[in-house]
């Protein structure tokens, strides 16, 4: 990763009876909502035509365009995910895929049927008049029918994932609103890159990512795969080379297979020639001899071995036998050579047998030998029949070179907020920018610090430039001094940015604020069946708290229903503490099927009103109060998720006993209530 340097669409007017819509959708000009989470059944705006139309469904990304109808579809026993027989071999698998997720979705056994379909089935179809979506666009026509057409596969599944979440958040996990959906992204590459080659992560864990990317209609992994803590990729020529924790080629087919299924697409990377340290453990004849290029400023680089000794022949013949067992390993047609941290220029001319190479070669500077390397490793990588990707580096923070990387490849840039000094350049360029999207929760914990992602700022104010010649955008998640944390930990700083990049990538109607946009999202959940959504906090209030404090900070209690991380709750203090146990009292706006609550500490910095021992209960009425929860949180700042028997009940009671730090205060940032499903299928009262 790139450390902190201190450098640093005409709306018309269409009357349409239900019949017409179910026969006229494919023609109709669609009119985009503006999402909202007003309500759980889907985003609040102006009616279309009429209070009665279905307003545009709540999902995430949202949807591009929406023209409602009225009354809805429905899954049932009887409904079956039905594909023309002439597209059988082209959406088998699709068709297959969704009928599993929809059916642990739903308790239903849905089956995949060949032939024509009957009112209540799902229609699949690669087929489509319509050129405008492109390669991941997709409609969506709900009617007595539920119809999703494309021109790709890709498409069509992503018109699958918005069902999925339209019906997960429906209490009955059964009801589409009829009306119809034209959707497709503005940007192509929608990515995350994960740092394994710090911490190592499991295969079950790559692919819940995969999972959760498909959701959010994030359709690339970038794994860096080699950093100084590992070198993750077991090898037949080079026995040893991998560290204890990596993945062998059956790891890779198996976590390339499930992405295939889920269409995204694995960009592996070997970091070369900096992030070596692995590799020179391994053969110490790779290092450097000079101490200026052996060591490096960057962790991992202080006891030597960091950076490989490019100008001998033996590494260079030692770099192309590994890249030519492990690039065959992926079947992405792009493959990623890193070339980042690499010693500086004065690090470059303090080395003498790297200076030495560089006069022998002709080179002006030093620099130039390892723009030569990366070009001759795109040489190699496309002998393949690949894409060379790489970072950007040659060029940064002053360093010379007389010479450039080949404009066939595609660069990483992350200097910048706009990509465009590179694309001007001619390079087919990925955006990753530090300042905007590096996930990196070993330096930063709280808004303004280095690595943590001011969601706000992302969401509401940055432009995502897309100037010719940029593939997309990319959250870069690095496990720098944190490889020792779970990945559970991990996930809660990465969760929001990501949700973030998936709604600004996709280029739908936004919600008036990141706030809104995230209730949202949490009124959907994700894509696990057993994971709750949320109960939208819009319609909650607080009914009673036993302090809040209001005159030195601001504390109040409503902040704890805001989906605001920026603000808590906080008891009173002013003017003195008020001795725990604290509580806060919610009325939920009804009754309400209620299988679990999410407690988020304060998000600061600040040490006081952690929570550790807590209590949780639930009343029909208020006053009478039985306890479906309690237990003890860990000190750190990562929301706590607690899961119950569901139950039915109107008012939620949270009670914090005692603090982390044995203090007498309580912080809540937000307390978010889960929904169960509902036990009978049908819609729960609203």
């Amino acid at each position: 990763m790139r450390w902190p340097t201190g450098r640093a669409q005409d709306r018309r007017g269409i009357t349409l009876t239900l019949t017409a819509l179910a026969l006229c959708a494919l023609l109709l000009p669609l009119t985009a909502t503006p999402p909202s989470a007003a309500a759980a059944s889907g985003p609040q705006g102006p009616a279309l035509h009429k209070a009665s139309v279905n307003p545009a469904p709540a999902v995430l990304p949202s949807l591009r365009e929406w023209q409602g109808g009225q009354g809805h579809w429905r899954l049932s026993d009887n409904s079956r995910i039905v594909v023309s027989r002439a597209e059988t071999a082209e959406l088998t698998e699709t068709a297959r895929t969704f009928a599993a997720d929809l059916s642990a979705l739903s308790g239903q056994n849905i089956q995949v049927a060949a032939g024509s379909a009957r009112p209540g089935d799902v229609v699949l179809t690669a087929r489509t008049n319509d050129r405008g979506l492109g390669a991941e666009g997709y409609r969506l026509t709900s009617a007595s029918t539920l119809r999703i057409e494309a021109d790709t596969p890709t498409g069509v599944f992503y018109g699958t994932q918005t069902v999925q979440q339209i019906l997960k958040s429906d209490p009955g996990r059964s009801r589409v609103a009829k009306g119809a959906a034209r959707d497709w992204p503005r940007i192509g590459q929608r990515a995350q890159m994960l740092d394994v080659g710090r911490k190592f992560y499991p295969v079950s864990y790559l692919k819940t990512q995969i999972r959760q990317m498909a959701w959010q209609k994030l359709n690339t992994f970038h794994l860096h795969l080699t950093d100084w803590r590992g070198f993750r990729i077991q090898t037949q020529k080079f026995p040893g080379l991998a560290a204890e924790e990596s993945y062998s080629a059956a790891d890779l087919r198996e976590l390339q297979d499930y992405a295939r299924r889920y269409h995204v697409e694995i960009i592996p990377e070997v970091d070369l020639p900096g992030h070596a340290t692995p590799i020179t453990a391994y053969d110490p004849s790779l290092r450097f001899s000079c101490e200026s290029m052996d060591k490096a400023q960057w962790p991992g680089g202080e006891t030597g071995g960091w950076t490989l000794d490019i100008t001998k022949e033996h590494t260079r013949r030692f770099v192309h036998e590994l890249l030519e067992e492990i690039i065959p390993m992926f079947d992405s047609p792009t493959f990623h050579v890193g070339g980042d941290e690499i010693g500086y220029d004065d690090a470059k001319n303090a080395c003498p047998e790297l200076v030495a190479y560089q006069k022998e070669r002709g080179f002006a500077y030093a620099g130039d030998v390892f723009v030569d390397f990366l070009n001759t490793l795109n040489r190699q990588v496309r002998r393949h029949g690949k894409t060379t990707e790489a970072w950007e580096w040659w060029n940064v923070y002053g360093q010379k070179s007389s010479i450039a990387p080949d404009k066939n490849i595609v660069i990483d840039t992350w200097v910048s907020d706009d990509p465009s000094a590179l694309a001007n350049q001619g390079y087919r360029v990925v955006a990753t920018p530090e300042q905007r999207l590096y996930v990196s929760p070993g330096f930063g914990r709280k808004r303004g610090d280095y690595g943590y992602v001011d969601v706000r700022s992302v969401y509401e104010d940055y432009t995502f430039p897309m100037p010719d010649n940029v593939s997309g955008y990319k959250v870069a998640r690095w496990s720098d001094k944190a490889e020792e944390q779970s990945p559970e930990w991990f996930d809660f700083f990465a969760r929001r940015p990501l949700q973030v990049l998936a709604e600004r990538t996709w280029g739908g109607p936004r919600s008036a604020t990141v706030w809104e946009f995230f209730a949202r999202a949490d009124a959907i959940g994700g894509p696990s069946p057993d994971e709750p959504p949320a109960l939208p906090k819009s319609r909650m209030r607080v009914t009673s708290v036993d302090s809040e404090e209001t005159t030195a900070e601001p504390g109040a209690a409503a902040n704890a229903l805001d989906d605001n991380p920026y603000t808590h709750w906080h008891s009173a203090y002013s003017p003195a503490p008020v001795a725990p146990p604290h509580e806060i009292t919610v009325d939920t706006g009804g009754p309400e099927r209620i299988s679990g609550f999410r407690y988020l500490p304060r998000q600061d910095g600040g040490s006081n009103g952690g929570v550790r021992d807590y209590e949780f209960s639930v009343s029909d009425d208020g006053r009478t109060w039985r306890t479906v929860a309690n237990g003890t949180f860990t000190g750190d700042q990562t929301e706590k998720a607690v899961t119950f028997t569901a139950t039915t009940a109107r008012h939620v009671r949270f009670r914090a006993l005692s603090a982390t730090n044995d203090g007498p205060f309580a912080s809540v940032a937000e307390l978010t209530v889960l929904r169960a499903p509902s036990v009978t299928g049908e819609p729960a009262a609203s």
